[in-house]
């Protein structure tokens, strides 16, 4: 088999809106650069028909259509085929916004930013080389936290909100601990490229920061690769449930803490892991389908038109989460797009008994590891936040307990049952 890798620094040259949280401002710095890291991996590096790029992207999100332009972009430069190029954000809290979830949409950047992925992943293509492929997972349970908690008077509490420990029953689903790793080894033995998956929010960082950040996943990249060279290159997974700890560290020193507990776990199952088999053939396929939208009841539209004109559409700044002020300007957005069916790309590449599977968007953990227990493969990891952005996928009963998400979730409640059946699809069609 045959690795190539690329990156690009993708920092802002001056103050941007940021994504992530509701800020009053744009940013004032930087604290550490934000980059764009790719990975193509190929069974004949004379042939790209087959090949699959893995890009990961220091942004919140992008676009659906900006996804889509930067793999057609990728696809022209390099010979992968659109349907093989996965273009993945790390969901950082603190870069410039791409999407414009709360703030103004950084538009200029973010077009000059496709231009770059698609060179990037062509950069790539360039640099193959003969390698051998590890994979294997590992833990860790410090950073990530299953955020949705139940309160004594039946309420749903997210773990950022301060409320007295003696009124909460506890969480409502478990975290996914697992550390999914890939290991692109030259024949000289040093690691061309470390591919790593975890599912957490990087958002260490609150609304109040405003300088720019690769977040707790930047950092364990460069931990790693300053210990073994080559290439780190983060991927997230199901987190639509998973967030860190919102009520300690969320400041620097815990963005220290939470990257070293990354790159270690990372570390620990590199140093372990078996080179000993012969790889099996790079093989993939992919899937489209759509869920339906979310319809605003009429009770959830009176709210939001009682709320509009109090504010008149305006929202103020928040640490995090979202008042009022925002739900109410959603609500009017989703109103008027209710009755369009939301499309759905899912990619997945297999090499021997590993599958990485992605989803375009923030995958409810829960149904993320119904995948991972019902997939025929020895391993399944969830790619998410992956060629496009569709938001929340909560499960059914979530939806009927409320809740953050819940509440600014796109999707209809039939979304869980849905993506659960394709994904399991794909995978089965896969392994036969």
């Amino acid at each position: 088999m045959f690795a190539g890798t690329a990156k690009i620094d993708i920092t802002p040259s001056g103050p941007v809106w940021m994504d992530g949280m509701i800020r009053a401002h744009p940013s004032v710095g930087v604290h550490d650069p934000l980059y764009a890291r790719a990975l193509v991996l190929a069974n004949d590096a004379d042939d790209l028909t087959t090949a699959y790029a893995i890009v990961s992207v220091d942004v919140c999100g992008l676009r659906t259509e900006d996804h889509t332009a930067a793999r057609r972009g990728a696809a022209m430069r390099s010979s992968v085929p659109v349907s093989q190029i996965i273009i993945a954000t790390t969901h950082t809290h603190s870069g410039p916004a791409t999407i414009g979830f709360f703030n103004q949409a950084e538009t200029a950047y973010t077009q000059e930013l496709i231009s770059k992925l698609a060179a990037l992943v062509a950069d790539a293509a360039t640099h193959l080389q003969p390698v051998r492929i590890g994979c294997a997972s590992g833990r860790e349970d410090t950073i990530s936290h299953y955020r949705r908690l139940l309160a004594k008077d039946g309420h749903v509490v997210m773990n950022w909100e301060p409320y007295p420990a003696d009124q909460l029953v506890g969480p409502l689903g478990k975290p996914d601990t697992e550390v999914g790793v890939l290991v692109a080894r030259g024949m000289d033995g040093a690691p061309v490229a470390i591919l790593f998956n975890h599912a957490g929010h990087p958002n260490v960082l609150s609304g109040d920061n405003y300088l720019l950040s690769a977040e707790y996943p930047g950092l364990a990249e460069r931990l790693l690769e300053a210990e073994f060279g080559g290439m780190a290159i983060f991927v997230n997974g199901a987190q639509g449930t998973m967030d860190i700890d919102g009520l300690r560290d969320r400041d620097w020193e815990g963005m220290e803490r939470t990257g070293h507990a990354l790159a270690g776990a990372v570390a620990e199952v590199v140093r372990k892991l078996d080179f000993s088999e012969q790889p099996a053939i790079l093989r993939g396929g992919h899937i489209n389908y759509t869920i339906p939208a979310r319809r605003i009841t009429d009770g959830e539209w009176e709210w939001a038109q009682r709320v509009l004109a109090q504010t008149g559409g305006k929202v103020q700044a928040m640490a995090d989460g979202v008042g009022d002020d925002y739900l109410a300007v959603l609500y009017q957005r989703l109103r008027e797009v209710q009755d369009r069916d939301i499309p759905i790309e899912q990619t997945c590449f297999v090499i021997g008994d590993c599958a990485w599977l992605t989803f375009p968007g923030e995958l409810y953990t829960e149904i993320g590891q119904e995948i991972k227990r019902q997939s025929p493969f020895a391993r399944t990891y969830i790619i998410g936040l992956a060629n496009g952005q569709v938001g929340y996928i909560p499960t059914r009963q979530a939806i009927h307990e409320g809740g953050y998400a819940e509440d600014t979730r796109r999707v209809d409640e039939a979304a869980e049952s849905i993506v659960l059946a394709h994904s399991l699809t794909l995978l089965r069609q896969l392994r036969g």
